[in-house]
C-alpha cells in the first residue's frame, strides 16, 4: 500500500508513480490510498492498481479513515514517502494488532532541511518517532543516510540507499511524438519544478539578466506549478531587469519532456533538493546540465566540463557564467549512474 496526501506534482509523487510502474504485477497486488483525488500527476498513474480516496484535504484530518482503510486492505507493507504522511501512519498504525511493515522514503536532505530551519522541533521529535518504528528507511543518496543517522539518530543499518527510478519506457515515449516547441534562431534554457523558495528561481532570474546582457540570442523558459504563490516576486525581477519577451514561466506541463528533448540546456538553480528527477531526466535524454551543488551526490552526476558544470548554491555569477559557456563542454552528455535504470525491488523485507 502506497500512501499519498495527492499527486499535485513533486517529485515524491513522481517517485511513487515510477516504483508503482515498475513493481512486479505477479508479485503483488498495488494498492495507492490519496488523501484526496487531486493533482497533475493523476494522468500518470497506470491502470492496473486500485486507488483509495480518503477524501480528506488535510493530512492530519486524514488520520481515522486511514486506519480504517488500513484495516480494510491488509497490506502487508505500506510505503511513505512524505514527512508528514510518515507521522501519519505511525499514528493510524499505533494501536492495530496486526501491523504491516512499513518503508518510509526521505524526500530531502535532514541537514539542509535544519540549516533553513523549515521543520518545527516538535515535528521532527513525531517524525523521529515514526522514523525509529519503520522497518525501512529509503535514503537517496549515500549522504543523505549518513544524514539520517546524525540528525535523526536513526541506526545505519536500518537505512538503504535507493537512487529514484526513471520510468524510461515513458520518457522515451512522451519525448519520441513531439516536434520542438522553440525557435532554433535562439538558445533555449528550461528549468523545471514547482514555483518555491527552494528551486532558487529568483537566483536564476538574476542570472539570465546577466546572460541576456552578454548574448542576446538566450532564452529562459521555466516549466512549474505556482503552488508557493511565488510568481509576484519573479514578476517583479522580470521587470526591474526588463526580461518581459525572453523570460516564459510554462505553468504546470503535462508532458515536459517535450521541452527537455528539445532544449539546448537544462538548468538546476535550486537551493536545496533530496534528488532532482529532473537532472535524472535530462541526462537520461543526454542534454547538457547545469546545476547547483544542492547535494553531494551532484559531484556523481555531472562531470564539471563533460556533461555539465557544477556552481556553488546562490551564486549567481557562477550561474551566469556557466550557462554562457555550456557550449564549451567537450564530453559525453549521457552520462548517468547505472543504478538508477536497475528494477531494483525494495519490498523485498
Amino acid at each position: 500500500m502506497f500512501y499519498l496526501p495527492n499527486l499535485c506534482g513533486g517529485g515524491a509523487e513522481r517517485v511513487s508513480i515510477n516504483i508503482l510502474n515498475r513493481l512486479n504485477r505477479e508479485k503483488y497486488e498495488l494498492h495507492l490510498v490519496l488523501g484526496i483525488m487531486e493533482g497533475e500527476a493523476l494522468h500518470l498513474l497506470p491502470q492496473d492498481i486500485y486507488v483509495h480516496n480518503l477524501d480528506s484535504a488535510r493530512t492530519i484530518y486524514s488520520l481515522f479513515k486511514l486506519r480504517k482503510k488500513i484495516k480494510e486492505i491488509a497490506p502487508d507493507i505500506v510505503f511513505s514517502s512524505l514527512y508528514r504522511t510518515h507521522i501519519a501512519l505511525y499514528f493510524s498504525l499505533k494501536t492495530l494488532i496486526k501491523k504491516p511493515k512499513t518503508i518510509l522514503r526521505m524526500p530531502s536532505s535532514p541537514k539542509l532541511v535544519f540549516k533553513y530551519n523549515e521543520m518545527s522541533r516538535p515535528f521532527k521529535i513525531l517524525l523521529d518517532m515514526a522514523l525509529k518504528k519503520a522497518d525501512l528507511i529509503i535514503a537517496q543518496t549515500p549522504e543523505m543516510r549518513d544524514e539520517i543517522c546524525k540528525y535523526h539518530g536513526i541506526n545505519k543499518n536500518k537505512i538503504e540507499v535507493f537512487i529514484n527510478p526513471l520510468d524510461t519506457k515513458m520518457i522515451d515515449k512522451k519525448s519520441s511524438s513531439t516536434v520542438s516547441l522553440f525557435d532554433k534562431n535562439y538558445i533555449n534554457i528550461v528549468a523545471s519544478g514547482r514555483l518555491s523558495h527552494e528551486k532558487g528561481y529568483d537566483i536564476l532570474l538574476k542570472a539570465f539578466s546577466k546572460v541576456y546582457q552578454k548574448d542576446s540570442k538566450y532564452r529562459l523558459y521555466i516549466i512549474g506549478a505556482d503552488n508557493a504563490n511565488e510568481m509576484d516576486k519573479y514578476q517583479e525581477i522580470i521587470k526591474e531587469h526588463s526580461l518581459y519577451d525572453v523570460v516564459k514561466f510554462l505553468g504546470f506541463q503535462e508532458n515536459p519532456y517535450s521541452f527537455y528533448k528539445h532544449c539546448d540546456l537544462f538548468v538546476l538553480s535550486s537551493r536545496r533538493e533530496g534528488l532532482p528527477n529532473t537532472v535524472l531526466e535530462n541526462l537520461y535524454l543526454k542534454k547538457p546540465v547545469v546545476a547547483t551543488r544542492c547535494i553531494p551526490f551532484m559531484e556523481e552526476l555531472i562531470k564539471d566540463g563533460e556533461n555539465g558544470f557544477l556552481v556553488d548554491v546562490e551564486n549567481i555569477e557562477q550561474l551566469a557564467n556557466a550557462i554562457l559557456n555550456f557550449k564549451n563542454l567537450s564530453g559525453s552528455r549521457g552520462f548517468i549512474n547505472e543504478s538508477i535504470l536497475l528494477n531494483r525491488d525494495i519490498f523485498a523485507i
